[in-house]
């Protein structure tokens, strides 16, 4: 072991040695910027689409980014080699990706980014622009499932302190976004109504979960129809 370790350090010298700065820096902007634009697609803002999520995008940039490292460190030794398809089976496998799409777009990550780490930018270059037509087609033809319908709800309870009650309900309802649309207190019967707006099913539920303990009574919830008239339903 001891007389091994000065052996790995000489190689690991000539290794960061052989990588020269001005060299590497190009390749890895390549690659970082490579990542950000195809896993961005802008083109979704034209389409008035929404962009992919933040935490995919930082996946993609990340490993189109070190796939060019590896690339990079690797250079012509077929045993290093072998060390780059643990990366693939890492994305297959312990990523948890439920959409098989996004694993083959973390694929191609991995090759522009091997292809940037090998210093071919032309071919990285075609690469996304090819895979960037590819994308462009994919979602135009892709149609998304149209948002389900934001449900709209009345929340009445009673208080002695109408005020205090508003505000602690408005607290709880804001911490899960469900919005208030309007307010009305009656002072001479205790009671307070505010119509809601519930961006997902089950929101108002784990809202008003957090109010309890709060001095309200008779607190429940009823659904208001598009039409007028309200459904109970609790």
């Amino acid at each position: 072991m001891d007389a091994s370790f000065p052996g790995l350090l000489e190689s690991a010298k000539e290794e960061l040695g052989a990588l020269s700065i001005t060299v590497m820096l190009p390749r890895m902007l390549a690659a970082a910027l490579i990542g950000t634009v195809l896993s961005l697609r802008p083109w979704r803002l034209v389409m008035r689409r929404p962009l992919p999520k933040s935490d995919m995008i930082q996946a993609q940039v990340l490993l189109c980014a070190a796939a060019a490292v590896i690339t990079a460190v690797i250079g012509d030794s077929v045993a290093k080699a072998f060390g780059l398809v643990g990366l693939g089976g890492f994305v297959r496998f312990r990523s948890g990706l439920k959409d098989p799409r996004d694993a083959a777009i973390l694929f191609l990550m991995i090759g522009l980014g091997m292809a940037c780490g090998h210093g071919s930018l032309g071919l990285a270059a075609v690469g996304s622009l090819f895979v960037a037509s590819l994308l462009f087609v994919l979602d135009l033809f892709n149609r998304e499932p149209a948002p389900a319908p934001r449900q709209r709800l009345l929340v009445s309870a009673q208080a002695d302190d109408l005020v205090g009650a508003e505000q602690s309900l408005r607290t709880a309802l804001g911490e899960r976004n469900v919005l208030v649309k309007s307010c009305a207190l009656d002072f001479d019967g205790r009671r307070l109504e505010l119509e809601v707006e519930e961006p997902v099913p089950g929101s108002l539920t784990a809202a008003l979960g957090r109010a309890e303990g709060t001095p309200l009574r008779g607190l429940r919830w009823t659904a208001v129809s598009p039409k007028g008239p309200r459904e109970e339903l609790t």
